[in-house]
């Protein structure tokens, strides 16, 4: 079996800080989508979407996109010849894990990198290895090592798009 690979835009997370970082100011879990194209052995990120309006609900341990957020994301990806391959959520403190409610109702698709931003998106990050980097393998996610991070992600100057999206409920 082939290992995937992801390269990820040089802005990408400090742009998605800027996504989570209002939601987190407020005490609630904060969201930014991530788009791209590929196949089985590399996906390269271009697009980061932000949601925002009634059908997206954030709390402080909780996040959810409504069935027509989910279908206006589709149309955005069908739109744009992408795919939804990625994303970064925020959690309090120092948890940069995977919550259990994450595990069961995120996104299940082989090769799905999930990341996990700690302290809300308030604080200046160190690249991502201040992050949780998980992917979902073997029909469940784990957590990326350093290394394994290193190896199989690379940073690059390339260019990305930026989008906020209003979602429906």
């Amino acid at each position: 079996m082939t290992e995937l690979h992801w390269t990820l835009p040089q802005e990408l997370l400090d742009t998605s800080i800027e996504c989570m970082r209002p939601h987190g100011a407020r005490g609630n879990e904060g969201l930014a989508l991530w788009f791209g194209s590929g196949d089985e052995r590399h996906v390269q990120f271009t697009h980061i979407v932000e949601v925002f309006g009634p059908g997206f609900t954030t709390t402080p341990l909780y996040m959810s996109l409504s069935l027509h957020a989910m279908a206006a994301l589709t149309d955005f990806a069908d739109g744009h010849g992408v795919f939804l391959a990625g994303q970064i959520h925020s959690h309090p403190g120092k948890f940069i894990e995977l919550s259990e409610l994450d595990e069961a109702h995120g996104i299940r698709v082989p090769g799905y990198l999930s990341v996990v931003c700690p302290f809300y998106a308030q604080r200046a990050l160190e690249g991502l290895g201040s992050c949780g980097v998980h992917t979902f393998d073997g029909n469940r996610y784990r957590r990326m090592e350093v290394d394994e991070v290193r190896r199989r992600i690379e940073v690059r100057k390339v260019p990305l798009k930026k989008l906020r999206l209003e979602v429906q409920a």
